[in-house]
């Protein structure tokens, strides 16, 4: 049997001793902000301020659910054309009032939602369906 290059030799782990503060740290300002952050910017109340105005103008205070075979009042307005393929939240031929179940079926995104037109890819343009 032919030996192997034997190993070299471990060498040995010198203990250095921990590494100390030559400047002493400054005491700062206190890391709490004076004003808290907002929950929704000023540009996001906006717009969910003219969505609300949108909705209740396009499909009254009661509207019910575009989901075929459904028969509930809606409780969502849902976007075919999300926000982030392009679309926008407060043009109303790209609202559909949906209820909550029809409206989380819907987002799932099954393929039965792009046929009814309830969503929409960005490539097939931004014409409401």
């Amino acid at each position: 049997m032919k030996r192997n290059k034997p190993l070299p030799r471990r060498t040995r782990l010198t203990v250095r001793k921990p590494l100390e503060r030559h400047a002493p740290i400054e005491a700062a300002a206190s890391l709490a902000r004076v004003t808290p952050l907002a929950p929704v910017s000023r540009k996001r109340r906006a717009e969910n301020r003219e969505r609300r105005k949108v909705v209740t103008a396009t499909f009254g205070d009661a509207p019910g659910c575009a989901a075929p075979g459904c028969g509930r009042l809606a409780d969502d307005v849902h976007e075919p054309l999300t926000r982030a393929r392009g679309g926008s939240i407060t043009d109303p031929s790209n609202m559909v009032p949906l209820c909550r179940c029809c409206h989380d079926a819907v987002t799932l995104g099954p393929t039965w939602a792009y046929d009814l037109g309830l969503l929409r890819h960005s490539w097939d343009g931004g014409d409401a369906a």
